[in-house]
């Protein structure tokens, strides 16, 4: 799992100086970056991970706008729990909240709940 925050270019750098195939399989975790990054990312074979984030209506607008243009097999469903709490009333999250991002998944990507499920699922 790889965590970056506005530093897509220097994480690429970095993964650069490193023969690919001496990585494990990469999972950009808590992605917040650009559609652009996020194509990048899944060119390289990286998957992308998406938490409660999505779920915020003002906050996950732009991540859900590119949700349909990247492939479900290359999406972790996550919540960074405890941080990152986006359910009302509680300022943390937990595991169990996955349940949530992969509602909001479907919806947004029209896809059935079971369908985002069994993939993410595969995927992890």
């Amino acid at each position: 799992f790889l965590h970056e925050r506005e530093a897509h270019e220097e994480l690429v750098n970095v993964l650069d100086e490193v023969e690919a195939e001496l990585l494990p399989p990469i999972v950009v975790h808590c992605f917040t970056g650009t559609n652009k990054e996020a194509i990048e990312y899944i060119q390289r074979g990286y998957y992308i991970g998406f938490t409660g984030t999505i779920c915020k209506k003002e906050r996950g607008a732009p991540l859900r706008e590119m949700l349909p243009s990247i492939p479900l097999d290359r999406i972790m469903v996550e919540t960074d729990a405890p941080f990152m709490g986006f359910k009302r009333g509680r300022k943390s999250s937990e595991p169990a909240d996955c349940i949530d991002v992969a509602r909001k998944l479907a919806e947004t990507i029209d896809m059935t709940f079971s369908t985002v499920c069994d993939t993410t699922t595969t995927n992890a």
